[in-house]
């Protein structure tokens, strides 16, 4: 491994981040960079223009790049990209957890980083080109993800003995528009507020991450006949058909969020007495803002990607094939589920999640 002079670090570049929970898993050690690093200038490359949103108020980082494939087409525009990132003279790479990608160790590379931390994979170390990376850290098997991105960090002898939560910055402008959404909606400070998000990402089979839909309605109408509460039914643009659906299902004492920023969902989100959620970046985000979270978990790893935080709950089955993504398949794209539906989701039963959600709604 190459020793790393942290004297000669002025230019970071952090790669990666597959999604928005990736993104702000990797956030305590984003802050530690910060906080070992104040002076040096930090760009955050990201995938998409989402994830530039949470950097909104954020002193971590002094520039967001977005880089996605329509927006650098053909050879040219990427061999321009190359150049833009050579010309930022980048004296540090961090490649976040989980990233065993070809195009993330071709990037640091060819952009002339001196030193470019990542994981060391168990597979596919040729094809991915990961030994164009120095500094190689062994993934550990028996952690969270957000402590493989911690771990990323032992190269630079930084103390790593800290508060892990994850970091997210709110600001005062956030949660004056999240109100102003309440209040658009007809609700108020007074009411017990509970957030579901009934989606996930689409990609690479990542559908079967989602309890079904009926299934959420039934626990929406059951919590608000018993407690009395209010359901916020949260998701991103592409999932506005899955909340209308739930919405008409649950009926009175339900509403969609939509139509606002990622840092304003998350002021709203703030608002909820309870999140209730599959396995997502807003999840993560719930966690981020101190909401007890009660995550249901099927494909994947609970160890990996739990809420993270002794208050949270997970609630999961067992099941041979689960879970689909495990650290020894990280980076083989698209996982096939061998079944039209997650059996592990399919045992979830509804009265379970209702006895789990009770327990809090009643302290």
């Amino acid at each position: 491994m190459k020793k790393i002079e942290k004297k000669r670090i002025n230019r970071i570049m952090v790669l990666g981040a597959i999604g928005i929970g990736n993104l702000l898993l990797f956030s305590p050690a984003l802050k530690l960079i910060r906080r070992e690093f104040p002076e040096a200038k930090i760009t955050l490359i990201v995938l998409k223009d989402a994830f530039k949103y949470l950097y909104d108020n954020s002193d971590k980082v002094d520039e967001v790049m977005i880089i996605k494939e329509k927006k650098y087409p053909g050879i040219i525009n990427k061999i321009k990209l190359i150049l833009n990132l050579r010309k930022k003279r980048f004296d540090l790479s961090v490649i976040t957890f989980p990233s065993n990608r070809i195009e993330y160790n071709l990037l640091t590379f060819l952009a002339g980083a001196k030193y470019r931390i990542a994981n060391r994979y168990p597979l596919k170390y040729w094809k991915s080109l990961s030994f164009l990376q120095n500094c190689k850290i062994p993934v550990n098997m028996n952690i969270h993800d957000l402590e493989q991105n911690l771990n990323l960090l032992k190269p630079l002898d930084i103390n790593l003995n800290i508060d892990k939560k994850i970091y997210l910055e709110v600001s005062d402008d956030n949660r004056k528009r999240a109100s102003e959404f309440l209040e658009g909606i007809g609700l108020n400070s007074e009411e017990v507020i509970i957030g579901f998000h009934p989606g996930s990402s689409t990609e690479r089979g990542m559908v079967f991450k989602r309890w079904k839909e009926d299934k959420f309605a039934e626990l929406g109408k059951k919590l608000i006949k018993e407690f009395g509460v209010k359901i916020l039914i949260f998701g991103g643009e592409e999932e506005e058909k899955l909340k209308e659906n739930l919405k008409n299902l649950i009926g009175e004492g339900s509403y969609t969020v939509s139509e606002i920023s990622l840092l304003d969902t998350a002021g709203l989100i703030e608002k909820c007495r309870l999140f209730i959620t599959n396995d997502s970046g807003l999840m993560h985000i719930a966690v981020a803002v101190n909401v007890i979270t009660v995550a249901l978990f099927g494909p994947s790893d609970p160890l990996r990607t739990s809420p993270y935080g002794d208050k949270h709950l997970v609630i999961t089955k067992d099941a041979d094939c689960s879970p689909c993504w495990s650290i020894n398949n990280l980076g083989v794209g698209r996982v096939r589920c061998e079944y039209s539906q997650c059996i592990v989701m399919e045992k979830i039963e509804i009265e379970e999640v209702f006895e789990a959600v009770c327990k809090y709604l009643d302290k």
